[in-house]
């Protein structure tokens, strides 16, 4: 049974009213057991209130009191109209103290600070503001640099452009920026660039997804840049290689480019993350690991004419002895087919773009969304820098683990388009497709195999790096997107908060504190990079503690909503505040 005693007297020379506080928990022990006492009224000897006692439970169901007191000090005090004797009653700023039935008793107001502490890159801390079109590259030939997302088959959308393949012209390559609005003058950010898909011949920076992502980790504290990037490639494998070094060479301008304006932007140098998804997540990948010495030789001088050249006895004896069927004498030879197909020049070092900015940069970490790379030995480049991967086992878009791009996918398009030729071209352009295939699906012929996240994140561990890989278990491509191409449930509640937490560990330089709850204990785990912890409840108090790192909680049953949350700050400066779950 609760019996507790509160007495406050009207006593001239103990009891000052005045010094009472109302509405705020009093915290104490009588007889040897913790309980918390609220005055809700106090108007001469009138006292009405509440009171909890501790009994090892997390939480307290409240017990009401009334008193009446005179003025020598003495007085009545109900407690579920049990009387009890009040006398020696002392009210001081913050206390009070005194005999109840002859046992003494000592209270004081349950002290916590407010947790002025954001979380930081966890949580929305900032208004965002926007910068378009921001170029970073002028006058980059290429084919063109945008073609927003649609829900059309590969096939169709390659020839929607492919009469443009022939035909470079000079652009200007161009970003969009989200930052935080009241960014102070020496204030550093980290930056997330962020590279949209479309197998290097379709896509845009505005593509589902971007803009969202954009706000939403500016909202969070991020430099956030999403890419533009030339595309375009001619039905060769080697030529698909050169559209993926031409991206690369791209976004390493465009890091160059905000790292060289790091002062204007408020960017932090030294925190660069790349996320992208498909063909995106292939070139931050690349953008990671890749170095000269592993471009592909199909990027270099010769390199695809040797590339060809190979293929030649057989490409040319079915080119010319089509072409005599109908009556046509060509003689080609493989050096001027390279250079009619613009495939013998060199496209430079990964830094052509960029050379004249003098300011490197590293990776600190990728945010792979079903990418792959051309092998994964490009890991050993840059071991130091962490991946987070998300892929579906069942893609046939990118291989999950090991194989050819657009597996199986590209064959009824490739059949539509050869049945749209000419008649008189038609049966010669059939015959040397399967010629020239040997057999094999069309993505075999026009792709190299590639490695994809599950040999990437084996790698990374066999490699001793920081690799974390989440599978969607006969998951499809393009996870961020539902059948109705909006955003999916899948990217709103898995890769988003999952690549915030990842993302936030990163700024934070290992794991983040997180709070787990036994009874009345709350404990602050994974606190060996914490610098400063401290507790708030709201909806009751904090009883005791076991250094900074445990305390024991009493919350009102009545309140109307209950939190225990902690604060404080990493040893690098990152703020957080984290609550127990419930």
């Amino acid at each position: 049974m609760i019996i507790l005693c509160l007495a406050l007297l009207t006593s001239c020379n103990k009891v000052d009213f005045g010094k009472l506080e109302t509405g705020k928990p009093y915290i104490g022990l009588y007889r040897g057991q913790d309980c918390v006492v609220v005055i809700d009224q106090a108007v001469g000897g009138n006292v009405r209130g509440r009171i909890y006692l501790d009994e090892g439970n997390l939480f307290a169901s409240p017990v009401a009191f009334t008193s009446d007191l005179k003025k020598d000090g003495r007085g009545r005090l109900w407690i579920n109209n049990e009387e009890r004797n009040l006398k020696e009653i002392i009210v001081e700023k913050g206390s009070v103290e005194g005999e109840m039935d002859d046992t003494s008793f000592s209270l004081n107001v349950f002290q916590q600070p407010e947790l002025h502490f954001k979380a930081q890159y966890m949580e929305p801390c900032h208004e965002v503001e926007m910068e378009t079109n921001r170029i970073y590259a002028k006058d980059v030939e290429g084919l063109w640099s945008s073609y927003p997302d649609t829900d059309e088959s590969f096939g169709t959308i390659y020839m929607n452009r492919a009469k443009r393949l022939t035909s470079p012209e000079k652009l200007n390559l161009d970003l969009d920026l989200y930052y935080p609005k009241e960014l102070s003058e020496d204030e550093r950010r980290p930056l997330l660039m962020l590279i949209h898909g479309g197998a290097f011949y379709n896509g845009d920076k505005q593509d589902l997804g971007f803009p969202e992502m954009g706000r939403y980790f500016a909202e969070r504290g991020y430099v956030v840049a999403s890419v533009n990037y030339r595309l375009g490639f001619k039905p060769l494998s080697a030529d698909v290689d050169r559209a993926g070094y031409r991206a690369l060479q791209d976004v390493h301008a465009a890091v160059c480019h905000l790292v060289d304006h790091a002062d204007e932007l408020g960017i932090d140098t030294t925190k660069i993350f790349a996320a992208g998804v498909s063909a995106g997540a292939v070139t931050a990948l690349n953008l990671a690991f890749m170095r000269d010495e592993n471009r592909p030789e199909t990027t270099k001088n010769g390199g695809v004419a040797g590339f060809l050249s190979s293929f030649v006895p057989t490409v040319f004896h079915v080119i010319n002895w089509g072409a005599g069927l109908l009556g046509i004498d060509w003689d080609l030879e493989g050096e001027g087919l390279c250079k009619d197909l613009d495939l013998d020049s060199d496209l430079g070092p990964i830094n052509a773009l960029s050379d004249s900015l003098s300011h490197p940069f590293h990776i600190k970490a990728v945010v792979n969304m079903w990418g792959a790379v051309q092998t994964p030995e490009l890991l050993q480049n840059s071991r130091e820098t962490d991946i987070l991967s998300f892929h579906g086992d069942a893609d046939r878009i990118v291989p999950y683990a090991y194989g050819y791009p657009f597996d199986h996918v590209l064959e009824s398009s490739v059949e539509n388009i050869l049945d749209s030729l000419p008649d008189l071209v038609q049966p010669l352009a059939k015959m040397g497709r399967r010629w020239l295939a040997n057999g094999k699906p069309f993505n075999e012929w026009a792709f190299n195999p590639m490695y994809g996240s599950s040999q990437i994140h084996d790698k990374a561990l066999s490699l001793g790096m920081h690799s974390e890989l989440h599978t969607v278990e006969g998951g499809p491509h393009s996870l961020h997107m539902d059948e109705n191409r909006q955003l999916s449930v899948y990217f709103t509640d898995t890769i988003m908060p999952v690549m915030t937490r990842f993302l936030c560990e990163e700024m934070v330089g290992g794991k983040m504190v997180h709070l787990t709850q036994s009874g009345p204990w709350a404990e602050a785990l994974d606190t060996d990079n914490v610098a400063e912890l401290h507790w708030q409840v709201e909806g009751g108090v904090i009883l005791s503690s076991q250094g900074d790192c445990k305390a024991k909680v009493l919350l009102f049953d009545d309140a109307r909503r209950h939190i225990i949350m902690a604060g404080g700050k990493y040893k690098n400066g990152v703020e957080f505040r984290v609550m127990c779950p419930r």
